[in-house]
């Protein structure tokens, strides 16, 4: 059950129409729909009964409006109470690399400025992330991969390159001052991330662009932590193709080597997303900007 969905059910309550609620908490009429269906579903019993002519709120819908409005108003209260402002809500979702790396400083830099606005945020592989935004539960996504949705949009924001991650062994070391492409570490034990990852969908249309395929890899492990994969490498476990910015820290304290692809012009983009069909509040338009212009030199 999410907080989204009660506000949802609440403002039908409360302004008699679905039409009505959407226009007061700026969203589209089929995302207060769903978010009530949701609810209905959820609770395996009907709130709403809605006909062409009018809105009636069943028994268990009136039982459950009481309740969501003491839910609503903790949350607020809550909120002003240990912050000592009214607090405006930002729901996002954002991929490994945006959430662990880029997210903590646009996060600090908006709140110096920003402090009357929270954010409840949730970590999840770039696909679910996206689907986040498709079913409304989020305000927007900070994603590794664009694919295509047309009920999205996708605002590129910043640029990332990915590298070849190694163990610091003599063999490695060895590679440092040399010219090695690709085909120097085929044969090496390789960790990958499992898909739904963005990094490993650059990865894979790196590896089609210069004609190697999944089964020339000799593939020791497949991972969904990032974290899990860092440690593998620093343990000797194999090697990985991952974000530079995700590594870096362990190139500083020289916990690994980082080796750039043979296609050096080689980025990755990271991405705004939000739907089409939603109507964004004016705080989280406000967001939104502000991220596009602290990573300007995109």
């Amino acid at each position: 059950m999410e907080f989204k969905q009660l506000e949802a059910f609440v403002a039908v309550v409360d302004y008699g129409s679905f039409s009505e609620a959407a226009r007061k908490l700026y969203l589209t009429q089929p995302t207060i729909s769903a978010h009530v269906r949701s609810l209905e579903e959820e609770l395996h019993t009907r709130l709403i009964l809605r006909t062409t002519k009018k809105t009636t709120i069943t028994t268990r819908g009136y039982q459950l409006y009481d309740s969501a409005v003491r839910m609503l108003e903790i949350r607020n209260n809550l909120l002003e109470n240990f912050t000592g402002v009214q607090k405006h809500m930002i729901d996002l979702s954002a991929s490994t690399i945006p959430s662990s790396y880029l997210l903590p400083e646009i996060l600090a830099a908006f709140g110096k400025t920003h402090p009357d606005i929270y954010f409840h945020s949730i970590q999840a592989d770039s696909a679910e992330s996206i689907n986040r935004v498709l079913d409304g539960t989020v305000d927007l996504a900070l994603v590794g991969q664009n694919t295509r949705d047309e009920t999205c949009v996708f605002l590129p924001f910043c640029q990332d390159k990915l590298v070849i991650a190694t163990p610091i062994t003599n063999h490695y070391l060895s590679l440092q001052n040399k010219t090695v492409t690709f085909e120097d570490f085929i044969k090496d034990p390789i960790i990958i991330r499992e898909k739904g990852s963005g990094t490993k969908k650059e990865m894979d249309l790196f590896l089609e662009r210069i004609g190697i395929t999944p089964s020339d890899l000799n593939v020791i492990a497949r991972m969904n932590d990032l974290e899990g994969i860092k440690k593998s490498i620093v343990n000797g476990l194999g090697i990985s193709i991952l974000s530079a910015r995700s590594a870096i820290d362990l190139q500083k304290t020289k916990q690994i080597l980082l080796f750039p692809l043979e296609e050096s012009a080689h980025k990755r983009t990271f991405y705004i997303v939000y739907s089409k069909n939603r109507i964004l509040k004016p705080h989280v338009r406000q967001f939104i900007q502000f991220i596009q212009n602290f990573y300007r030199t995109f």
